[in-house]
This record gives C-alpha cells, structure tokens and sequence, in this order.
C-alpha cells in the first residue's frame, strides 16, 4: 500500500512540535550554563597555554550593563552547544520521513560526522586561543596600552571558536564532493605536498613565535584533516565500486 502524504496542517504541527522542544532545550541548556557564564569567560580569559608563557588577556566594561549581557550572552551560547545534539535529532525526527532509505543512511554518518568535527574544531581553536591573543595583542606597543571590552573579546572568540568549527567539515565537504565525482583521492594525493606547504605557511602565520612546538601543534591537526578527507574519498570510492560490482 501507496504511503498517504500528509496534510500541509500536518506537517506544520509536526514542526511546530519540534521547533518547541528545542526552545525547551535550548531554556534548558541556558539554565544550566548561565551559572557557570563568570567561569566560561574567566577560562576564555586565561586559556591553557600547552606551550610557551600563560596568557591572561586584560578585560573591561564600557558600558553599566555590559557584563550582564555578556554572561546572558554566554550562557545561551553555551547551551546551544550543550543542546545542539538534541536539537540536531529533532530536525531530524521532522526530516527523515519524507527520506529513502538510502537516503538516510546517507544522512545520519554526515550529521554525526560533521557533529564530532564542529566539536574538534571548537577544542582545537581553545587550544590555539593562547597564540592567536599573543600574536594581535603583541601590536599593543609604546603608548598603546592593550584593555579589551569583555563583550568584544567574548564575540572575538566565539566567531573564532564557528570558524575552526566550519574549517573542521573539510572531511565532510570533500565526501559530499566525492560523491557527486567532481574530487578523488587520487587527486588529493596528487597535491599532498603542495598542501603540506600550505598548511606549514598558515601555521607559520596563526603561531608567530619562534618555538617549533607550537607550529607543529598547529600543524599537525591541519595534516590530520587532510589526511581524514584522503581516506574519506577513498572510503567512497570504494563503496561506488562495490556497489557498481553488485548491480553488473
């Protein structure tokens, strides 16, 4: 029997459900990071520094309610962090029925996939936090003393946290381009070493100190990425011709 479409009223009550329950998440998640808001900006504050001298960045407010807002402000952040699994299975809960099958087993591993990889990117960009401060607060010379607003510093830091987080779906972007045949393992082999003269250039850049541990702590996650996007091609292109045997 034929699967009876459902009705437009349907699917808007369908998402208006799960749109509610990730607002009751995301309260939630607020709730339970809004006390810890003075501890997250003080950790953003003086971030742990694995190699070279500790860092304390010098904060202030220039305006009476800024501090409020800015823990207001982490707090939801860091809630949606918290939630964000719960919200992603809630999205799909609403999407998978309308799927195929191979539809979804396509879907879960690149959610779960790129849900672990925004994680990474979010601790490596904590662990490179430290040199990134040193390096812009080092122009602070003469008469330039360096005092930032906690509200800046703390957006600062959270587009810097979204944009390692975005850097880290490389993996994700070069299986999805994979599939549709426009790159290969081959190919990125092929340039491997102009990519590892790429990243060492862009780790020199991001760590200006002279200590060779710091660029290799910087380089050595780039690598790994690259790396994980050669055996992910290959993972597909493995499984296309697995699947091409089967049907001849």
């Amino acid at each position: 029997m034929a699967d009876t479409p459902m009705p437009l009223t349907a699917h808007l009550a369908e998402l208006r459900s799960r749109l509610i329950w990730c607002m009751l998440a995301l309260a939630g998640g607020f709730l339970a990071c809004y006390g810890f808001s003075d501890k997250i900006v003080a950790a953003l504050q003086s971030p742990v520094v694995l190699v070279g001298q500790p860092v304390r960045v010098p904060l202030q407010i220039i305006a009476p309610a800024e501090a409020f807002i800015t823990y207001i402000k982490v707090g939801l952040i860091a809630g949606l962090f918290l939630v964000l699994p719960f919200m992603v299975y809630q999205l799909w809960q609403f999407v998978a029925p309308g799927l195929l099958e191979h539809e979804k087993q396509y879907t879960v591993p690149f959610l779960v996939g790129s849900a672990v990889l925004f994680y990474g990117g979010g601790v490596i960009f904590y662990l490179v936090l430290p040199f990134v401060v040193h390096f812009l607060l080092s122009f602070a010379k003469g008469d330039i003393k360096a005092l930032l607003s906690v509200g800046y510093y703390v957006t600062f830091c959270v587009r810097l946290m979204i944009a390692f987080g975005l850097v880290f779906q490389l993996p994700m972007v070069v299986v999805f381009l994979t599939q549709l045949g426009l790159l290969s393992a081959r190919l990125l082999v092929r340039y491997f070493r102009h990519a590892v003269v790429l990243i060492f250039v862009v780790a020199a850049v991001l760590t200006p100190t002279t200590d060779p541990l710091s660029l290799v702590a910087m380089v050595l996650p780039m690598l790994l990425l690259y790396g994980l996007s050669i055996l992910a091609a290959r993972g597909v292109e493995l499984r296309r011709a697995s699947r091409r045997a089967d049907r001849d």
